[in-house]
């Protein structure tokens, strides 16, 4: 009787298990706007080809719940001017455009699907229901950047079946779901910046025009 009680108690569970699933694929989710590494390619060598060295570029950030915004000046890859940072509670480094191919690039090499709650215990894992990069159609940078995730019951796992069989219920799949979102909100080029010249350079320019100065 308690091996039949078993039986039916995982068999209950396991309806339950399809009714997540089948729910899950009815609504969409599961459905993952997959990035294409090409895309990234051909977009860093647009920019490339653009040899834009000077630009102001503005970022909106949306993390950990928070929303926060960064406008720099950016000269030669060099932050050279910080107008507006208010991203310090998020640890957010200033995002220039060669940030945002970097940041693009980890984003798109991070597996659909991560073993929780360690990556050797995995009878739920963190998959992701959104991954879009997008790309400014002109110059190439990567105007928007977005990440959405959520952890799940994990039924092609051995752990997940496992954990079903010796504790007779599911495992703690709690949604822990997770927002990402970086927007460009815009980028301006600029003038080059200003060759800054050593002081002994100074120094034989004013000797050159002291010189021709003489009669």
């Amino acid at each position: 009787m308690r091996s039949f009680a078993r039986l039916t108690r995982i068999g209950m569970l396991l309806c339950v298990v399809l009714a997540c699933v089948l729910s899950l694929q009815l609504m969409g989710l599961a459905a993952v706007d997959q990035p294409r590494g090409a895309r990234w390619t051909e977009a860093r060598a647009r920019w490339n080809a653009q040899a834009l060295d000077s630009y102001a570029i503005a970022v909106r950030i949306e993390a950990l719940g928070r929303v926060c915004v960064q406008r720099l000046e950016v000269h030669g890859a060099w932050v050279r001017r910080v107008i507006e940072n208010t991203c310090d509670a998020l640890w957010v480094d200033p995002l220039t455009v060669d940030e945002l191919f970097t940041l693009a690039s980890d984003i798109e090499s991070i597996p659909a699907s991560r073993c929780m709650p360690t990556p050797h215990d995995c009878p739920c894992h963190r998959v992701f229901t959104l991954r879009r990069i997008e790309y400014d159609a002109g110059y190439g940078f990567p105007s928007a950047i977005i990440a959405r995730s959520e952890v799940r019951f994990n039924p092609t796992a051995r752990d997940f079946w496992e954990y079903l069989w010796e504790e007779q219920n599911l495992p703690a799949c709690q949604p822990a779901r997770r927002r990402f979102t970086v927007q460009v909100l815009s980028l301006t080029p600029l003038a080059p910046y200003p060759a800054q010249t050593s002081a002994i350079d100074r120094g034989q320019q004013a000797d050159d025009r002291g010189q021709q100065a003489e009669p």
